[in-house]
This record gives structure tokens, C-alpha cells and sequence, in this order.
């Protein structure tokens, strides 16, 4: 007689990814290390840098997994504080200058440096990082980092002068699965993430939320994370 043992999936899925993320850390410690090596030639130094580039978009994903994972068993909450929201985009600019680089991308911030709200900064930048790993295979030159007090509340745009977000993705009510697609690799990971985080700041009977369209450089791509 064999013993049946009831496994959670989700748990193991989880302890899984957790213990991908670690060993994903050495590699990118190592490329790291690599890329100061003044012995290697420039195509060698390129292979690096892309190596450390994807392996640091694979390591936002499994961040994103792992908060996804805690937030649906309620292992999660909003750090909700006052924040200098043009020190956060700052912030996300420093983390992305080598990816900025690589793509020969220029990244311009547009807010009041004086602008203060409250939200969880942790989350929030986990979002824009995403946002920006994205306009930046699709952008030409130029991505801006936008923020404004509007009286709906704070909102948080990322623009880019790439080609545009598709149909696929714009014509869908339900941002939460838009452009997903298992056949082309398109999980959905990122949009999804930025929805439930946007959703998770509340004020009063007003919920946070995200928007897409093509408003943005010369027709490019606009995403937005409205925080009330």
C-alpha cells in the first residue's frame, strides 16, 4: 500500500522559485565580476552585459512570482508611507542605467522634485522597473518618467516613443490577462502584478489602478499607475 501524500502545489511552486532566485544571485554575481575583468575584449563585455541584463529581468520575474504568491495567502501587506515620488523615479533610473546603456536608450524624468504621496515605494518601483524593462525592447530613443497630482489622485506614467502597445493588449477591458499567451511566451507576469499592487492602494472607496494606450512619445506606448 502506497502512502498518499496531498502536495500544494502553489507552496512548492514558490519554495521552487525562491530557491531559483538564489542561485540565479551567483550567476549574476559572477557576471558581476566578469564585467570588470579589463582582460576580456568589447564583444565579451557585450555577451556580459546582456547576460547580467536578462538575468536581472528573470530575477524581477521570480520577485514578482514570489510577492504574487504571498499577497494571494495573505502573507502580504502594503508598507503605505510618505514617499518623495521624484527621489523613486530616481531611483528606478539609477537601477536601469546599465540596461539604458545597453540599448543606447535616453531616460528623462518629469515631475515636481518637491511631490510627496503616500504608497508602498517597494512595490511601486517593482512596477516601473517592469515597465521600463519592456519600453526598452520596444522604444527608439527616448523613455520618459512621468508624475503629476491630478485630482483623481497621484498619477505615475511611463512613456516611450517606440511603436506602440498592440491591439491584442488595448482592446481588452481586462488588463489583468491582457496579451496572454503561452504559444508566444507572453505570460502576462508584468501587467498582472502592476493590477493587483494598483489595486492594493485604497483611499476611502477609491481603488488604485493601471492604463495603457498609445499616447506616448509620437504615438508610442503610455503606461500609467493612478494611486488615489
Amino acid at each position: 500500500m502506497t502512502d498518499k501524500t496531498d502536495i500544494d502545489f502553489n507552496t512548492v511552486m514558490a519554495s521552487s522559485v525562491h530557491d531559483m532566485k538564489n542561485s540565479l544571485s551567483i550567476i549574476l554575481n559572477s557576471a558581476e565580476t566578469l564585467s570588470n575583468d579589463a582582460s576580456l575584449n568589447k564583444a565579451q563585455h557585450k555577451a556580459i552585459d546582456l547576460l547580467h541584463i536578462e538575468g536581472e529581468r528573470l530575477n524581477n520575474s521570480f520577485i514578482q512570482l514570489l510577492a504574487l504568491y504571498r499577497i494571494e495567502n495573505k502573507q502580504y501587506s502594503l508598507n503605505i508611507d510618505s514617499h518623495n515620488v521624484y527621489d523613486c523615479l530616481e531611483e528606478a533610473m539609477f537601477e536601469n542605467e546599465t540596461l539604458l546603456a545597453h540599448h543606447n536608450i535616453e531616460l528623462e524624468i518629469q515631475s515636481d522634485q518637491a511631490l510627496e504621496w503616500f504608497f508602498d515605494r517597494a512595490m511601486t518601483l517593482g512596477i516601473i522597473n517592469t515597465i521600463i524593462n519592456n519600453a526598452l525592447r520596444h522604444a527608439n530613443n527616448k523613455i520618459i518618467l512621468a508624475a503629476s497630482d491630478q485630482q483623481s489622485g497621484l498619477i505615475i506614467s511611463i512613456l516611450d516613443d517606440g511603436p506602440g502597445y498592440p491591439d491584442t493588449i488595448l482592446n481588452r477591458n481586462d488588463t489583468e490577462q491582457a496579451g496572454l499567451s503561452f504559444n508566444s511566451g507572453n505570460t502576462g507576469l508584468g501587467l498582472h502584478f502592476a493590477k493587483v499592487v494598483a489595486e492594493m492602494h485604497r483611499k476611502g472607496e477609491q481603488y488604485g489602478r493601471i492604463e495603457i494606450n498609445n499616447n506616448g512619445i509620437n504615438g508610442g506606448g503610455q503606461f500609467s499607475i493612478h494611486l488615489p
